[in-house]
């Protein structure tokens, strides 16, 4: 009797053990997101966010924990002093082209590894993502010599064909994969009804693959709004970007206000548009459009 208690008395322990590990879990894994969040994103956008208020006659410094004075002096600075405003114009229509060009691009062969049975895509797959394990600089470098003695250098086309190059790999990566992702019944089922190819492809393909190209999008325009080395070394001095601007700041006369005015004007378009695309594409949808990545 004594040993049937014991046993029940030891049962309910490790229940009571299991339920407290499953609240820990269950507070803890929101608390650690959360931390994570608040260390990589609200500290560094509100420290910019101060950087950027700080009024010049009052200087910020140690040991003050906040500006003695806030306004908007250095924002007024910058987009009337720096050319913020054309590098925003010039940011804005080289993502939007590169995104273009990337779709075009990577649609016939995205098709072809996705539904077609072609003889070493796995190692193609593997290639194609070399642009982006390959170092930056040197890329821009050799890059740019070919576009110099070709004549794109300094212009708008150089800047375009450069950040395809680098947005190419994630347009195909992901929209390889939302063909892959498609039930070959749909397909079969459009054939025996009679649909054409084009109908196919308007009707079936599209719908399934717009998740792919919005997913892929999304990479592609902040591959291209934050890169750097590219623009510099094939667009200046002709054509500034908002990266070009930025790193302008950021040299040996450190201005941290003018940069961090800079930096969240260039961080703000990529917000706003992961906003929309959560308001207007279904998480279930880019699940499935980068699940297999």
């Amino acid at each position: 009797m004594a040993k049937l208690n014991l046993e029940q008395q030891s049962k309910k322990l490790r229940q009571k053990n299991k339920s407290l590990t499953r609240k820990i879990l269950t507070y803890m894994i929101p608390a650690s997101v959360g931390i994570i969040f608040l260390a990589w994103i609200v500290l560094p956008m509100s420290m910019a966010f101060l950087w950027s208020a700080v009024n010049p006659d009052y200087p910020w410094s140690y040991p003050q924990p906040f500006p003695q004075n806030i306004n908007f002096y250095h924002w007024g600075y910058v987009f009337k002093y720096t050319g913020i405003l054309k590098a925003m114009k010039n940011s804005f229509i080289v993502a939007a082209v590169t995104i273009a060009t990337s779709f075009v691009l990577a649609l016939p062969t995205a098709y072809a590894l996705g539904r077609r049975p072609i003889k070493g895509k796995e190692v193609f797959k593997l290639v194609m993502l070399f642009p982006i394990a390959f170092p930056g600089m040197a890329l821009a470098l050799f890059l740019g010599r070919l576009l110099f003695m070709q004549g794109f250098s300094g212009t708008f086309t150089g800047i375009v064909i450069a950040h395809t190059l680098i947005g190419m790999p994630y347009m195909l990566r992901i929209m390889t994969v939302s063909f892959e992702s498609m039930p070959q019944e749909l397909i079969d089922a459009a054939k025996n009804l009679g649909a054409k190819k084009f109908t196919t492809f308007l009707e079936i393909y599209l719908p399934m693959v717009m998740p792919g190209l919005i997913a892929g999008a999304i990479f592609v325009f902040t591959q291209s709004m934050e890169e750097f080395t590219m623009s510099f070394i094939i667009g200046a001095p002709n054509i500034h970007t908002i990266p070009t601007i930025l790193y302008s700041y950021l040299g040996y006369n450190f201005l941290r206000t003018t940069a961090s005015v800079v930096s969240l004007i260039l961080v703000i378009p990529n917000v706003i548009l992961l906003f929309i695309t959560e308001r207007t594409v279904k998480t279930e949808h880019l699940g499935a459009a980068l699940g297999k990545m």
